[in-house]
This record gives structure tokens, sequence and C-alpha cells, in this order.
């Protein structure tokens, strides 16, 4: 069985998207792809471990702890042909993972990082480079990350994995918790994923017309300003208001959002407030969507050289 090791240089690299989106492109219905996380002893909780089982419920897991990895794969009883595990951004623990399992490294790297001393580090294990969050026209600035560059030091780059919107994007309950809300409507709408944020009343621009410059749109808006509150509704991009200083919207605001089906929550903190409070939601927003899996799966099949990748990890692997 050929095992890949999702490595990376830093952490909050893209690895659970990437392993997850690989079990995906790798797998068949008839061979799934075994996929797991490998944990540290120390470690109580491993939330990437709950996010492969409940995005991919049919694949096998391999998870455990460093050292077990291998007995996992190897006490596998299905047609499983290949087995991800993503490693961490320790070069000691993904090669011992790597010999522990006879398997390849995938190395991961975020924009701008420098690559080739990490990269050297994995020898003849590592199966090629991922360049991960690449900003809109600068894949010729990506560090010593530039094909030519990693050419000339040997080393395999697969791809360029653009930056995605949607791969920062918050659920809109982790919002409401983040920021101490309250559902007024759209509870039953928690779970859906907001790309972008507006501020409302701050510009002179007409209303429906500014609120429509962004898709998956939770507009931040004081809750004593029906006109801006409607103009958000009226707009096919809201997705949610979140209504400032704790005070409640009139009903016929309630009314119109409940016939568009745009939740409202009433939040604590001044509209200048809670949109600088949101800014501190970005690390704690993790891959925990289906809709995030389908559009990295699409990422990976439109940017990455999946064929090289399933040539290595057709070859007998011993190094």
């Amino acid at each position: 069985m050929a095992t890949l090791i999702i490595a990376s240089i830093s952490n909050h690299s893209g690895k659970t998207a990437l392993a997850a989106a690989l079990a995906v492109k790798l797998g068949t219905e008839d061979a799934p792809v075994a996929i797991g996380k490998a944990v540290s002893r120390d470690s109580a909780v491993e939330s990437d471990v709950g996010v492969f089982e409940h995005l991919l419920p049919g694949n096998p897991s391999v998870s455990g702890v460093v050292g077990e990895i291998a007995s996992n794969i190897s006490n596998l009883t299905t047609s499983t042909k290949i087995s991800i595990v993503e490693g961490s951004s320790d070069t000691e623990s993904n090669l011992q993972l790597a010999n522990d399992t006879d398997g390849l490294v995938l190395l991961v790297a975020r924009y701008g990082e420098e690559i080739s001393n990490i990269a050297d580090a994995y020898g003849s294990r590592l199966a090629g480079v991922v360049v991960n969050a690449m900003p809109k026209y600068r894949s010729e600035d990506a560090g010593d990350g530039t094909p030519q560059g990693l050419r000339e030091k040997g080393i395999n780059l697969l791809g360029y994995i653009p930056d995605d919107r949607r791969m920062l994007s918050p659920k809109l309950g982790h919002v409401a918790e983040f920021l101490e809300g309250q559902f007024l409507s759209g509870d039953d709408q928690s779970d859906q994923l907001l790309d972008n944020f507006l501020i409302g009343g701050l510009v002179l621009d007409w209303g429906p017309f500014y609120f429509a410059t962004r898709n998956n749109t939770g507009v931040i808006v004081r809750g004593d300003r029906p006109d801006v509150q409607l103009a958000a509704i009226q707009t096919d991009t809201t997705r949610a208001l979140l209504l400032t200083k704790g005070v409640r919207p009139v009903e016929y605001v309630i009314y119109e959002a409940g016939q568009r089906g745009i939740p409202l929550i009433v939040v604590p903190g001044s509209t200048h407030d809670v949109a600088e409070k949101l800014e501190g939601l970005q690390p704690q927003v993790g891959f925990d969507h289906e809709d995030k899996l389908h559009r990295m799966v699409e990422l990976v099949s439109e940017h990455l050289d999946i064929s090289a990748l399933e040539d290595q990890l057709a070859q007998p692997v011993t190094r």
C-alpha cells in the first residue's frame, strides 16, 4: 500500500484541506483512500481527526499517535490502496512517519516561505512540493518556490494552489458565538458560510448597489438603522445581518428578513468595535464544511499535477 505524508513548513498551511481533497481525487468507490491525522501523545484533542470523519465518513481512518500510524495502516481490512496521513511542521516527526510507513512526503509551503532547505531534509522521501495560498499574479515571486528555482535544486513542484476566499470563510454560527451574539431568527442557517463582511451606513452609495459588491455577505449594521437594514435585506448577496449596539430591529425589518430568509443576529458593541473584533476570528476558522471540501477538490484538480503524484505513489518506495 502506498502512503503519503502531508507535511508543512509552518502551522496553518492547509495540510488538512489538501489531505482531504487528495483523498477524494485519488480514491474510488471500490478503493477509498484511508486518511488520518498523526497526533502527539500529549495532545488531548485533535480537531482535524473529527474533520476527516465528518467530511469523509466513507474513508477508513488511520489516525493515531505517530508511532502507531504504521500499525493502523497495516491493520486495514478494506480494499484501500493509498493511505494519506496529515503530519505536522516537525520535519523529524514527519520523517519518522515516512520511514515507519515506507511512505512519501508531500510538502505544503505557504506563499513566500523558503522551501529548499526543508525539502532537502526529506531527501528521497520527498514526492514534491505544493505552494498554497498563492496571491493572484504572484507566481513569479514566491521566494525560492518558483518552478525554475525548485527545478534547479532537483525539487519537484507539483503546483500552486491560489488564495481562495472560500477557504477563509467562517460559519454564521461561529461568527455569532465569537461576537457573543444572539439569533433573533435564522438559527437554522448557522452552518452556512460567510465569504465577506460589509459595514452598513458608512458610505454614500445607493444601498443595494453597495451591498451587491460582494457575494455571500454578512452585513454589520446598527440595530437602530432600519433604512440600511432594509437595503441590505433587499440585496440578493446578503446572507445575514449583524445588528450592533445590542439593539433589536423594528418589527417590519424582522418581518422582511423572515420573508427573505435572512438571519438576524443582535451583537454587543458598536459597529466599529464589531468589525474590528471580527479580524480576530480568522485564525480560528477551520476546514470544517462540505462546501470547502468541494472547493478544495476543484482547486486541486485545476492546479496540481495529480498524474505525476499518482505515478510516484505507484512506484516502490523503499529508499
